[in-house]
């Protein structure tokens, strides 16, 4: 009888270590996992931050607060358009135009042209080659916008040399909304090394 009773209590005690064992396990993993969960999550969030090589560059103005040109804002004494703004900051420039007012002349679909050079102010005299004009955010609404085209002339600048920036498109001037731009990468290659600059077109309704 002593041996079975012996042998039961040696059975019952080990099962209660594996239950045991079993909960503490099941306890650290849980925790460890969400620790290396919520790590992972805020390591995600700093990867994400891209600061772009920016570009040595710079716009030389155009006189009266402006660093573009414009075409198609008006036609004799039609306006089409109206100029807003230039707001030229760090290595991105922003140009905003709004459609005229008086849309019961006309509000059917008017070409809008705007450029700005770009010069080459690279420190060490290097030469910016492979030039280059990315849509990178659009906003749209309606497609007011349409037959757009970007050009870059010429793609190659030489230190202390300029290249000239073209935006064109056709605006539907009767349905334009408030929230449509469009934002642009124009980069370069510098000895391998790709480098930005960013150009964004808003377009107001009247």
């Amino acid at each position: 009888m002593r041996r079975k009773y012996s042998l039961r209590k040696r059975h019952t005690i080990s099962a209660l270590w594996i239950v045991i064992v079993i909960i503490v396990v099941l306890v650290v993993m849980n925790s460890g996992y969400a620790l290396w969960s919520s790590r992972l999550n805020i390591y995600g969030k700093v990867d994400l931050n891209f600061n772009p090589p920016k570009a040595e560059v710079s716009i030389p103005s155009t006189g009266d607060g402006k660093y573009t040109q414009q075409s198609g804002m008006s036609s004799g004494w039609i306006g089409w358009f109206d100029f807003v703004s230039d707001e030229y900051s760090d290595n991105s420039l922003t140009t905003t135009v709004k459609v005229h007012s008086n849309l019961g002349l006309s509000a059917s679909i008017r070409n809008l042209s705007l450029s700005f050079t770009i010069k080459n102010n690279s420190s060490s005299g290097n030469v910016y080659t492979d030039g280059k004009v990315t849509n990178i955010e659009t906003s749209n609404p309606g497609n007011a916008v349409t037959g757009i085209s970007t050009k870059l002339t010429p793609p190659k600048i030489n230190s202390n040399k300029t290249t000239t920036f073209n935006f064109s498109a056709n605006v539907n001037r009767g349905i334009v909304r408030n929230s449509t731009y469009f934002k642009y990468a124009i980069t370069f290659n510098d000895g391998g090394v790709t480098k930005y600059f960013f150009y964004t077109v808003k377009i107001l309704p009247a």
